[in-house]
């Protein structure tokens, strides 16, 4: 029997049973989609991180509080504090940084008049703007003296502005952050998000205020600073001077005992690398298992096929159809339902994919459209190998039939 013959016959056999067929390729349609659909997401995530580390600039260093090791797990939400203003002045003193700045955020209630809302409270010092530089809607942003004076003063995000003023110029109007008073020096304009956080909805005061009269505390959340010359010699700098600062006895270096974390974004651009290469595994996980399924489901239904076409087989055995050509016709029946599943799956997952992208654009600013080209093939691919792996049994036993005892079947 010709190739053109043994497709025509599959065919014909799939367009007998619609309903069964479409139900029998759901599994691999599932499959194939979903894993377009969250390898995009993930792609177009990892994308906005990457590209809003790489606008901070190259030349930037944090210090957090940590085990020190980098590998250690998440974030442990319960780790010590152990970041402090002394930690600035110490950093400052290394001269290898053009500017250092500490950053302390928590969330309060901020009012003005019969306006309300819950805001990002951000604490920092006069060296913010030459860290994360911003273009200023009105005022200014608040002086080293008025950090120094524990001055109550307060730049707000454009939005948060915005929300409370509505058209009224906001220039030395005060508002309460938490019942306390605080003056408003300046405005920012339109920043949009940093890290997945609307910054046009945050407010900065001196960071003394925050952790003295706000919050009662003496740790900041971590630093930041903007390194002068090469980037790993001056993280080397701050890891002696924090050593010190924090009585560490640890002449061999070893990070994993210290008690701060020190990064750039090299080291950030890695990290992410490492997570989305986890989010790829995971996901491929949860495709390859609902590609089995799939794949469990087709030969089953293959071998109710089989049963039911008994009479079938042997008719065509006994007028001369060889097992070969038995085999192929059933193996191709197999690997034409898995590879119309996977063409479904691979235009639903791009479908979702671009209606995805259009709906996050409106929310995260710069958010590209990601089509992962490589999960299209590998879907088309593995959906394909797995109704030529689920389909060799079905067609093998279909194949060995005795013709003269398949006549007979009732």
């Amino acid at each position: 029997m010709k190739a053109r013959d043994l497709l025509k016959t599959s065919s014909e056999s799939l367009l007998r049973n619609k309903s069964r067929t479409l139900l029998t390729i759901l599994g691999i349609v599932i499959g194939i989609a979903s894993v377009i659909l969250m390898l995009a997401i993930g792609q177009g995530a990892q994308g906005i991180i990457l590209s809003q580390v790489a606008d901070l600039g190259s030349d930037l260093v944090f210090v957090e509080p940590s085990s020190g090791d980098p590998t250690s797990g998440p974030p442990n939400p319960y780790i010590e504090q152990t970041i402090t203003l002394d930690d600035v002045g110490a950093i400052e003193k290394t001269d290898y940084f053009s500017v250092v700045s500490p950053i302390l955020m928590t969330t309060y209630a901020v009012t003005w008049g019969d306006e309300s809302q819950f805001v990002q409270v951000e604490g920092s010092n006069e060296g913010y703007p030459y860290i994360f530089p911003a273009d200023f809607l009105y005022g200014r942003y608040y002086t080293e003296a008025e950090v120094d004076s524990y001055a109550r003063v307060a730049v707000l995000g454009n939005e948060i502005a915005e929300d409370l003023f509505g058209d009224q110029y906001p220039i030395d109007q005060t508002i309460k952050i938490n019942k306390m008073s605080f003056r408003v020096v300046g405005v920012l304009d339109e920043q949009g998000t940093r890290f997945f956080q609307n910054i046009d909805k945050f407010i900065s005061v001196p960071i003394t205020v925050l952790q003295r009269d706000l919050m009662g505390v003496d740790h900041v959340t971590y630093i930041v600073m903007r390194a002068k010359g090469d980037v790993d010699e001056a993280k080397e700098e701050v890891r002696f001077a924090l050593r010190a600062t924090h009585h560490i006895d640890n002449p061999e270096q070893v990070q994993e005992k210290d008690d701060f974390f020190v990064s750039s974004q090299d080291d950030a651009v890695e990290i992410i690398g490492v997570v989305g290469g986890v989010l790829t595994i995971l996901l491929s996980s949860i495709a390859a298992i609902s590609l089995v399924v799939g794949g469990i489901g087709i030969m089953n239904i293959m071998l109710v096929s089989v049963t039911e076409r008994t009479r079938e087989i042997g008719l065509r055995k006994a007028i001369g159809a060889t097992r070969r050509e038995i085999l192929i016709q059933f193996l191709m029946e197999a690997v034409m339902i898995t590879m119309l599943g996977g063409l479904l799956g691979v235009l639903i997952g791009v479908v979702m994919s671009l209606l995805t992208a259009v709906v996050m654009s409106h929310f995260v600013e710069g958010w590209d459209t990601v089509i992962p080209i490589d999960a299209i093939v590998w879907g088309i691919v593995v959906s394909t190998t797995v109704g030529l792996v689920f389909g060799i049994y079905p067609a093998r036993r279909a194949a060995k039939l005795n013709p003269i005892d398949a006549l007979r079947y009732e």
